[in-house]
């Protein structure tokens, strides 16, 4: 079952890509986004609340989310984390899942680690071996 499926929607959302100016936390993994490095940045409100909500995320952990996206069609902002794991307890399981999961929970090594370009694919090559 996808988190997901679940979520408020966002009533005003912006999703921008930028180049941090100075250093800021990931909003899914416990890494610090360095200044330089690229970034996505989400705001907007859910339904039902008045307060606005920012959510800065690595580019790590964006290409982890499109594992998500290609399954799920979206993940939960600030769940990606949990979902890869549930994920991988429902059946999901793959060498690129288990390292998607282990990255994000570690911080990816605090960037030592390669961006996971090639999540997209995997989930793709997946889903194409259950249809």
């Amino acid at each position: 079952m996808c988190a997901v499926d679940d979520c408020e929607p966002w009533v005003v959302v912006r999703h921008d890509q930028r180049t941090a100016r100075k250093e800021y936390r990931c909003g899914e993994c416990p890494r610090t986004i360095k200044r330089g490095e690229r970034y996505e940045i989400t705001t907007g409100r859910v339904a039902g609340e008045t307060r606005w909500v920012t959510c800065r995320v690595c580019a790590h952990c964006r290409a982890a989310a499109q594992w998500l996206e290609v399954m799920c069609g979206g993940w939960p902002l600030g769940g990606l984390c949990v979902e890869l794991r549930d994920h991988w307890h429902d059946g999901w399981a793959s060498p690129v899942l288990g390292r998607l999961a282990a990255g994000v929970r570690l911080g990816w090594c605090d960037g030592r680690t390669p961006i996971p370009e090639r999540a997209a694919d995997d989930a793709r090559r997946q889903l194409g071996k259950v249809a």
